[in-house]
């Protein structure tokens, strides 16, 4: 399996006049056809391929520029690893995953500056993507450091309709990666997850299943390249030919305006997103008619907003999304029915897809109760085999063990895929229906008291205490090394009129109406010490609540 081959060079083949990807730069609209493109990103695989003799992973340096997502294709079709580095991160994060991956080869978009990158690298061949040439450039050009390359994408070489050289690596295989993807780490360096092309071709035929997209769609690319999500988005829509739309980064908190000017088809977001156009009263019905599938992912998607969206997207199918980079993107999904809503203040995660396992497991053994609280396992061909490099912490997460087969049987799966189990850390547990629903992180319980406390519950109480309450995060926290110090802190965001008003005594959502309802609600030593409620809670890259920096609303209070 070939990632490139088998999903964009196919479709370019046979859709070669349809769009390919449409970005927005500058404010201007720029498109490229799936023949233009293939025609850039071969003509840029030929400067690559003598230049990466052993494959090492490319990495590449950007935002959402048009030069990234030909830079990915580019580096795919030598078949090299691309590794995103995203502009947004500290240059010595992205310094950690260059000597990580001991990169010798980095990609720069049009208009980025990594000069603060390369200072501490190790020396390697910067390929700078844009037709002008920048100061930094000739600055490198300069020293004998890194060595320099520019290459530009005017007079491409090569037609569509010849076939791309598959590259001299004739040791090349399915099991290679196709990208690695870094998260952050618990001892605070980077980990390194390498997807392979058997993975997430696997994962894109169970994708197919589900999604039926055609070559008629108008496909979102919603997420910044270093989050996994991406890879759905764009290699989703890639393979059957369909047009991606790169959603600007002014209509991410409120894509809707964006959504309507395109017409576009399939649509997929974290599902916090649901909580901005909320707060914003944007999810007003019937406004998408044009939307067939949306889809959610990243974390919890809220009943309440669920329904809201499938309300305004009323053509849409509205589809909960989960899994972790380590089991390729998506493991498990739900569709929303309106004839069988979910009881749960979350969508279940549904049931896992096509050779993929998934197992509750509490206490060394399987849990198939319904209610019971779990850890969840997965396994399964899209199992990625282990983080770039750390035996150490692939032996912590990937295990292999003797689970009863009788709760195993899947066609198609191999021996190893049977046995080997990725421990997600996440919580949840089993409806009516046998639909997993996921409860929290089993790495967010704290103790109070001596008593075990799952943030979990306590943020499903808040967020039934009033319509207005769009986000809620719990977390113990202290504001001192004092672990007496410790206090639970609840971190709401609501719309802004309720902060204004949150002061009087009779308006309904306060720190002291809130206090009142968990009380009623929750056991004691559950009850939040201290209600902070802001506007906008702080979202990292991704677009999930970034808890490092929770800590500045404490401060702030």
């Amino acid at each position: 399996m070939d990632l490139f081959h088998d999903t964009f060079y196919k479709s370019a083949q046979q859709y070669p006049h349809n769009i390919a990807l449409c970005t927005t730069e500058y404010g201007q609209e720029l498109q490229f056809s799936y023949q233009e493109l293939l025609n850039i990103t071969t003509h840029w695989s030929q400067y690559l391929l003598p230049l990466n003799t052993h494959y090492n992973p490319i990495a590449i340096y950007g935002g959402k520029q048009w030069q990234m997502y030909a830079g990915i294709l580019a580096i795919l079709q030598t078949t090299a690893a691309y590794v995103p580095l995203n502009n947004k991160q500290p240059a010595d994060r992205n310094c950690s995953i260059l000597k990580q991956i001991n990169c010798q080869i980095l990609l720069v978009a049009a208009g980025e500056d990594p000069s603060q990158l390369l200072l501490h690298s190790q020396p390697m061949t910067v390929v700078y993507l844009g037709r002008d040439t920048p100061q930094w450039l000739h600055s490198i050009e300069q020293s004998s450091h890194h060595r320099t390359v520019n290459i530009t994408q005017e007079n491409p070489i090569v037609s569509c309709k010849i076939e791309p050289p598959l590259t001299n690596n004739t040791a090349f295989c399915g099991s290679h990666p196709a990208y690695i993807l870094f998260t952050s780490g618990s001892t605070g360096v980077p980990k390194g997850i390498a997807v392979s092309h058997n993975n997430i071709t696997e994962h894109l035929f169970n994708l197919h299943k589900l999604l039926q997209l055609n070559a008629n769609d108008r496909v979102s690319q919603f997420f910044e390249l270093s989050f996994d999500l991406s890879v759905h988005d764009m290699f989703s829509c890639w393979s059957t030919g369909a047009a991606l739309y790169v959603v600007p980064n002014q209509y991410l908190l409120c894509p809707i305006t964006y959504i309507k000017q395109h017409q576009l088809t399939v649509f997929s977001a974290v599902a916090s997103t649901l909580s901005f156009m909320d707060k914003l009263r944007q999810l007003t019905p019937e406004q998408l008619p044009d939307l067939r599938i949306s889809c959610f992912g990243g974390e919890k998607l809220l009943t309440s907003q669920a329904l809201k969206w499938q309300h305004c997207a009323h053509n849409s199918r509205v589809i909960n999304l989960y899994g972790p980079t380590e089991c390729t993107i998506t493991a498990t999904s739900y569709e929303l029915n309106l004839d069988d809503i979910p009881l749960s203040a979350s969508v279940p995660i549904g049931k896992p897809l096509n050779n993929v396992i998934a197992v509750l497991v509490k206490d060394n053994q399987i849990v198939s109760q319904k209610n019971t609280l779990a850890e969840l396992y997965l396994a399964g061909e899209q199992l990625v085999s282990g983080y770039w490099a750390d035996d150490i912490k692939t032996a912590q997460s990937f295990i292999t063990c003797s689970l009863s087969n009788t709760h195993l049987q899947r066609e198609n799966l191999s021996k190893q895929a049977l046995t080997r189990f990725y421990k997600t850390g996440d919580m949840v547990y089993l409806d009516e229906q046998h639909n997993i629903v996921f409860h929290g992180r089993n790495d967010h319980q704290f103790k109070v008291s001596g008593h075990r406390v799952e943030s979990a519950e306590i943020e499903a109480a808040l967020l039934s205490f009033h319509q207005d309450i769009s986000w809620a995060t719990v977390k113990l926290m202290s504001k001192s090394s004092n672990a007496k110090s410790n206090h639970i802190v609840a971190f709401i965001e609501v719309a802004k009129h309720v902060i204004d008003h949150s002061q009087l005594n009779n308006a309904p959502l306060n720190s002291k109406s809130l206090r009142k309802y968990c009380v009623e609600k929750l056991p004691l030593y559950m009850v939040p010490d201290q209600f902070i409620l802001t506007e906008h809670l702080p979202r990292n890259l991704s677009g999930k609540v970034d808890v490092k920096q929770l800590k500045t609303l404490l401060t702030d209070a």
